[in-house]
């Protein structure tokens, strides 16, 4: 038996993920299996510290107070200049998109490489922290991977809800797209963007009814979103919320 993951566990359920106020700053504390502490100021000018399991809240709070002049600073300057911030990076410390929830990246060097998705955060292990291309695609290659597993599963509920509809796939494929969130053959084989992962479920639920739809219509006619309003009647709201969101 593995013990090591055992007490993991263990230590997992004891500790969750929480929000303080300490003198005007406020910050999430994240428990991760990392063996220092560690202070972020990100770039929509949150405040996250990054504590090994078990980390007493009095040695959080001294390290907030002993930060506290270093964090102000960055905090306001986010505040005060949003449009100088990058609008997407992958340094130690940056936010990612995973299922809807805006998850924390935190990067250690390693020889093996690695990603675990834990709680709010994206545990990175790679050779070359600093590298945020190798970062970048190791990142990609494991939201890809997620997707390959975790797609499906929507998908082939909802057929089933929809059974009754005789609308049928021929086949699903998953693979990241540049410009389109999916597609569908006139052979009924439907193709679903890797990128859907970042996104929470009613987006992907959306865009996978979107498709199906195309099985009986293969246009966007007034027969097309007669369909779609019948099977998904949220999709005016959804198809404008995501908009928000960039391949």
């Amino acid at each position: 038996m593995d013990w090591g993951k055992k007490a993991e566990k263990r230590m997992r359920a004891e500790t969750k993920d929480i929000d303080i106020v300490i003198d005007s700053i406020e910050y999430k504390i994240v428990f991760s299996r990392r063996r220092t502490l560690g202070i972020s100021v990100l770039a929509d000018a949150s405040v996250v510290v990054r504590v090994p399991y078990r980390t007493s809240q009095k040695a959080i709070k001294k390290l907030v107070e002993d930060k506290s002049g270093w964090i102000i600073k960055h905090r306001d300057f986010f505040r005060n200049n949003p449009k100088k911030v990058p609008l997407k990076t992958y340094l130690n410390g940056s936010t990612h998109l995973f299922r809807g929830i805006k998850m924390i990246l935190s990067l250690q060097e390693s020889r093996n490489p690695f990603v675990i998705f834990n709680g709010g955060t994206i545990e990175m292990g790679i050779s070359n922290p600093a590298s945020e291309g190798s970062v970048r695609n190791l990142l990609h290659k494991a939201f890809k991977s997620e997707a390959q597993k975790y797609l499906p599963i929507i998908f082939y509920n909802i057929n089933e809800k929809l059974a009754g509809y005789a609308l049928k796939p021929t086949g699903l494929v998953i693979r990241t797209m540049r410009s389109r969130w999916g597609s569908c053959t006139n052979k009924g084989k439907i193709t679903l963007n890797s990128e859907l992962i970042r996104l929470s479920d009613k987006y992907i639920e959306y865009v996978i009814i979107h498709e199906i739809c195309h099985l009986r219509h293969h246009n966007h006619g007034p027969k097309y979103y007669e369909l779609l309003s019948l099977l998904y009647p949220e999709w005016k709201t959804a198809r404008k919320e995501m908009k928000n969101y960039n391949l």
